[in-house]
């Protein structure tokens, strides 16, 4: 079985991470990872947490710099033969919830207009390429809210930073919907890797391998240390 995890965010892009994106790769390795996929923040954070470098620059330069952390991790990764994916953690302007995006790459966020200025999911959705997935990340914790699940491919039913609880909650919500179930570490600390992911005995290489395999729902959850 191959092992892939799914949300994990790099000291390049978010200055709560502590891992740097090629030590990230080389962890997950040891680990005995197959794959990963960054998800750094998308959102307005990233622009005040970065605003003294990003002063003045364009919507494609600010991406440029979002982009480095995964562009780091994938250079590893090649090295190192461990394949690595781009994902996004999104937030928009004035919201709480957090959605993964499985399956859009560099081109996409390159010309698509400021995801976190959106006004919703829906416009989110409406303007992602064909094949990408939206999964509602940690959907229980403090202050964030369950959307319509229609618009949802998928909830993040084991999040490697949030209580068992909580995780709970969610795998009963994407049960009851019938929505598919996502694990992720969450990783911004050391200690955070390899709780979460998913396990397939079909090889991960590219996005298209990704999204083929979370549709066909043909892998199964890692959810905590093993």
């Amino acid at each position: 079985m191959y092992k892939y995890e799914m949300h994990v965010h790099t000291a390049e892009c978010d200055p709560h991470a502590h891992v740097a994106a090629r030590e990230i790769v080389r962890i997950y390795k040891e680990l005995g990872y197959d794959g990963l996929v960054i998800t750094d923040h998308y959102a307005a954070m990233f622009y005040d947490w970065f605003a003294d470098e990003l002063e003045g620059a364009d919507h494609k330069a600010c991406i440029e710099r979002w982009l480095r952390g995964y562009r780091e991790a994938r250079d590893e990764g090649e090295r190192l033969g461990l394949t690595v994916l781009l994902g996004a953690e999104v937030r928009f302007n004035g919201q709480i919830n957090d959605y993964l995006i499985y399956g859009a790459d560099e081109d996409f966020y390159l010309s698509a207009p400021p995801l976190n200025e959106l006004s919703d999911l829906s416009e989110l959705v409406s303007i992602l390429p064909e094949n990408a997935l939206v999964v509602q990340a940690h959907p229980f914790r403090d202050k964030m809210t369950v959307c319509d699940p229609a618009l949802l491919f998928g909830i993040e039913v084991h999040n490697g930073g949030t209580d068992p609880f909580r995780n709970e909650m969610a795998r009963v919500f994407a049960e009851h919907y019938g929505k598919r179930m996502l694990s992720g570490s969450d990783l911004h600390r050391l200690e955070q890797a390899g709780r979460g992911g998913i396990m397939t005995d079909k090889k991960i290489k590219a996005q298209v391998d990704l999204i083929s395999v979370l549709k066909s729902g043909d892998y199964s959850l890692i959810c905590g240390k093993e």
